[in-house]
C-alpha cells in the first residue's frame, strides 16, 4: 500500500490550479485508512479585489420627488363590497414637486368605478404628504415593499423579488402598508437610484484603494462627486459627497445577505467589497460623509480552504455547510510570499475505506466556497492504516 503521494497543480490531468484533477499512472491500493494532508506549498498571488468582493452597493438620493422608469409601480389593494381587487398602478416616471406628485397619483389610481383624489401639504422636517381620498370603493392599501417580499404573490401571480419596480421609495411605503378607507395619507421620500459600483480586480495598497473608490464611485452617479479621504492613523477611510440635502447609503454585505431584496434590481450572490474597503456593518451606512468602521484590508482572504474529493464526507462541516473541505490554510504570509503549511493535527484527517484511487480533484475555495485564483502549488498526503492507530 502506497503511504505517502505528492501532489503538484503543474501535473494536473485536467483544470487549473484553482481546481485541477490529478491522477496517478496507476491506480493507488488504499486500505482502510486516515488521510492526512501532510504539507502545503502555496504562493499568495491573489490580489486585494477579485470577482467575488468587487462590488460597492451605492444607493443615491433623487432629486425633489423623482420617479425612475424603473421604479414606478404602486401595487394597489382596493376593496369593495367585500371583494378584494389587486392592480398595478404606473406611475409616469418623471421629477415632479408635492402638487404635481399628487396629481400624477390621482390620475393614476384612478380606474373604472374608482376615483381618487390626492392633495399636497407641507410638513415641517419632511418632504411632505399627500392625502388620498377615494370614491367608489370601501377601502384601499398601497402594499409595503415589506409586504410585497414577505407575502411574494400579487394577484395571483408570483413576483420576482429583486425586481419588484415599486415606487415605495418615494411614496415611504418601504416597510409599512399605506391604507385608506375614505382617506389615507402617504409620507413622501426621495427616490433612490440603486447602483452596484464595480471596483477593478487587481492588487492595491491603501492610497490606490482610495483612488479606486473614488473614480468608482464618481463613474455614473447622479449626485457631486465622490471624494475619499485617507486616515493614515486608524487606516480608515472617509468618503464624502457634498449635495446635501441628498444623502447616499451605503449596503454592506452583511446587511445584503440579512436583507437580499432590499437593494433593488440586484439580488445575490453580491460579492461586496466592504471586507477590503472597510465599510462594513449590519445595517445601511448614510449620510453626506461616511467613515469605515474597519481597517482597509489590501488581504483578500485571511485563510483558504483545500477541497478535495477524497473520503465520504463526512469528517469536516465549512462554514456555509460545505462538506468536501479537507484542509484550512492560514494565510500567513504577504501578498507575493510563499505558506509552507505543515499543521497537520492527529485528528485533522479524512476517513478512507478500503478502496482503489485513479483520480483526486482539488479545489481552493473561500469561506463561502468561491474559488480563488491561485498560481501553482503543491501538497502531500500520508496515508496511515487504521490498524495503526
Amino acid at each position: 500500500m502506497v503511504h505517502k503521494v505528492y501532489v503538484d497543480s503543474r501535473a494536473a490531468k485536467e483544470g487549473n490550479a484553482s481546481d485541477f484533477v490529478w491522477a496517478p499512472d496507476r491506480p493507488l491500493s488504499i486500505g482502510r485508512s486516515r488521510a492526512y494532508i501532510d504539507a502545503v506549498h502555496m504562493p499568495v498571488t491573489w490580489g486585494t479585489v477579485t470577482p467575488y468582493n468587487r462590488y460597492v452597493y451605492v444607493a443615491e438620493e433623487l432629486l425633489l420627488l423623482t420617479v425612475l422608469a424603473t421604479a414606478n409601480k404602486m401595487y394597489l389593494r382596493e376593496t369593495s363590497g367585500g371583494v378584494v381587487t389587486d392592480r398595478i398602478v404606473t406611475i409616469p416616471a418623471a421629477v415632479y414637486d408635492g402638487p404635481t406628485l399628487a396629481t400624477a397619483l390621482a390620475t393614476a389610481m384612478t380606474a373604472g368605478t374608482s376615483v381618487y383624489t390626492a392633495t399636497y401639504s407641507t410638513l415641517a422636517g419632511t418632504l411632505g404628504q399627500i392625502s388620498i381620498a377615494a370614491t367608489g370603493i370601501t377601502s384601499w392599501t398601497i402594499l409595503s415593499r415589506a409586504t410585497l417580499l414577505h407575502d411574494g404573490v400579487f394577484n395571483g401571480s408570483t413576483l420576482a423579488k429583486s425586481a419588484l419596480g415599486d415606487a415605495s421609495d418615494v411614496l415611504g411605503s418601504v416597510q409599512a402598508d399605506v391604507t385608506g378607507s375614505t382617506t389615507g395619507v402617504v409620507s413622501l421620500g426621495h427616490g433612490l437610484g440603486y447602483r452596484r459600483v464595480e471596483l477593478s480586480v487587481g492588487a492595491y495598497t491603501f492610497d490606490t484603494m482610495a483612488a479606486e473608490l473614488t473614480t468608482a464611485l464618481n463613474t455614473g452617479t447622479s449626485l457631486g462627486t465622490y471624494p475619499t479621504t485617507k486616515n493614515t492613523t486608524t487606516g480608515r477611510l472617509t468618503v464624502t459627497n457634498t449635495s446635501s440635502p441628498l444623502k447616499f447609503h451605503f449596503y454592506p454585505s452583511a446587511y445584503l445577505d440579512a436583507n437580499p431584496y432590499s437593494f433593488q434590481g440586484f439580488t445575490g450572490p453580491f460579492s461586496a467589497s466592504d471586507n477590503v474597503t472597510g465599510f462594513t456593518g449590519s445595517s445601511i451606512l448614510s449620510g453626506n460623509a461616511i467613515t469605515a468602521a474597519s481597517h482597509v484590508n489590501m488581504m483578500a482572504h485571511h485563510t483558504i480552504f483545500i477541497n478535495s474529493t477524497l473520503g465520504t464526507h463526512n469528517d469536516s462541516l465549512g462554514p456555509v455547510g460545505q462538506s468536501t473541505i479537507a484542509r484550512k490554510v492560514v494565510i500567513d504570509q504577504p501578498a507575493g510570499g510563499f505558506i509552507h503549511d505543515f499543521h497537520s493535527l492527529g485528528f485533522d484527517y479524512i476517513q478512507l475505506e478500503k478502496q482503489s484511487i485513479t483520480s483526486m480533484r482539488f479545489r481552493v475555495t473561500d469561506w463561502r466556497g468561491n474559488p480563488v485564483e491561485m498560481s501553482e502549488w503543491s501538497l502531500s498526503i500520508v496515508f496511515v492504516p487504521e490498524d495503526q492507530f
